[in-house]
């Protein structure tokens, strides 16, 4: 949380330092902050537009493509059609079992449903969806309190969804002011009785000059009142929604150069890998063990469209290490053999246990005449890789 104001803090509220961080911090709760003048914004930080931006450079390394993730067009129909089955593990957003269970009945086809159904997918208005499924594939009437208010709910078949509706409604049927408008939806999200109540007569009374039927208005302001405090706030749930296309986008016409960034972004969390790696192969998408010849750091693709393990995902090969192998691979090409690699790489990034590491994990299974078993040493079997290390070290020291 970030506090903004037009002059020095000190003048508005009592200031701290954290006792956590060298900082300055507001002494004032956020409610309070916005009673003496200031502002405070939230900043969150979101993995998933990192996941984006691997998936695109994923994309560019195999295809040569260049993916404008933010002009890509509202209505590819794959896209639709991973929401429409319910495909949407590791989609934002969308990936819950409820979630999925509803997009398959709801089956969307336009970007408003998805707006729609991240706003009602939350407790409270969930009871609402299926009546919106019901009316989208119009097995429940459409129905308007008022013919005015089709302009503004149409979208969500005759259903109030968001705060925003709630608002423009207020100016349309009782003339309430913009300002008016922002303390009822407040209000109303807060179930701040008191000030409903002083509001609600003036909302009457406003729809009455307008000719609307009283009692009418009275049913629709209870409506309001049991259900705005649910209202989503469109806005919020069209930001939302976009990003969750972006990445159904890229899952649904690039799946393997997806799934590759979304792995990559979980490579310390085994229980989640495992579930992607799951998804995969119910994608049909291969996923292939590391490979010191094809394999980058990150989970990549390779030409074939196969999905290649990350190296830095394998336990006991440090990031340096890893680097040091890519870098002479990226220099002086691929390795010819296990003899070849340990001539070229920095020995002392890659020692004997990052050797045993690779070996277990089969990064060496592409060289010919070299098995894992090689690697375990016993009583009558000296080590292979502190052998490798001697040859290598001295190979280096007389070049």
């Amino acid at each position: 949380g970030v506090i903004i104001g037009q002059d020095d803090l000190e003048n508005f509220a009592p200031m701290a330092i954290a006792k956590d961080a060298d900082l300055n911090v507001v002494e004032f709760e956020g409610k309070e902050v916005e009673s003496v003048g200031l502002i405070k914004m939230d900043f969150l930080g979101l993995r998933t537009l990192s996941i984006i931006k691997d998936a695109v450079t994923n994309v560019k390394n195999v295809h040569g493509i260049d993916v404008d993730i933010d002009n890509i067009p509202l209505d590819d129909a794959p896209t639709y059609e991973v929401f429409s089955r319910g495909d949407t593990t590791g989609l934002f957003q969308f990936e819950s079992p409820g979630m999925k269970k509803h997009l398959r009945n709801l089956k969307p086809n336009r970007f408003e449903d998805l707006i729609a159904m991240n706003a009602l997918y939350r407790p409270g208005p969930m009871e609402y969806i299926p009546n919106f499924i019901a009316r989208k594939h119009g097995l429940e009437p459409v129905t308007y309190d008022i013919a005015d208010m089709e302009e503004y709910l149409s979208d969500t078949y005759g259903i109030t969804v968001y705060q925003e509706q709630v608002m423009l409604l207020s100016q349309k049927l009782a003339g309430f002011t913009g300002g008016e408008a922002d303390t009822l939806r407040k209000a109303m999200g807060k179930k701040q009785r008191a000030v409903l109540d002083k509001m609600k007569p003036k909302f009457i009374e406003g729809c009455s000059k307008r000719g609307h039927d009283a009692k009418i208005c009275e049913k629709i302001w209870g409506d309001w009142e049991a259900f705005a405090s649910y209202a989503f706030n469109k806005s919020h749930a069209t930001c939302y929604s976009w990003v969750a296309f972006q990445t159904a986008y890229l899952k649904a016409n690039y799946p393997p150069e997806y799934m590759a960034a979304v792995l990559s972004r979980n490579l310390n969390d085994i229980t989640k890998m495992t579930k992607f790696m799951d998804e995969c192969k119910a994608m049909k998408v291969k996923v292939k063990g590391p490979g010191v010849n094809e394999s980058r750091a990150k989970f990549s693709v390779n030409k074939v469209g196969e999905i290649r393990f990350g190296l830095a995902g394998i336990k006991g090969v440090g990031l340096n290490a890893v680097q040091a192998i890519l870098d002479e691979r990226d220099a002086r090409g691929e390795y010819k053999s296990i003899f070849d690699l340990v001539e070229r790489i920095n020995l002392s990034m890659c020692n004997r246990k990052v050797l045993d590491n690779l070996a277990l994990s089969g990064a060496f299974d592409c060289f010919e005449g070299v098995r894992r078993e090689d690697f375990k040493a016993d009583d009558f079997n000296p080590s292979f890789s502190e052998a490798l290390i001697r040859y290598g070290q001295m190979y280096q020291m007389s070049k």
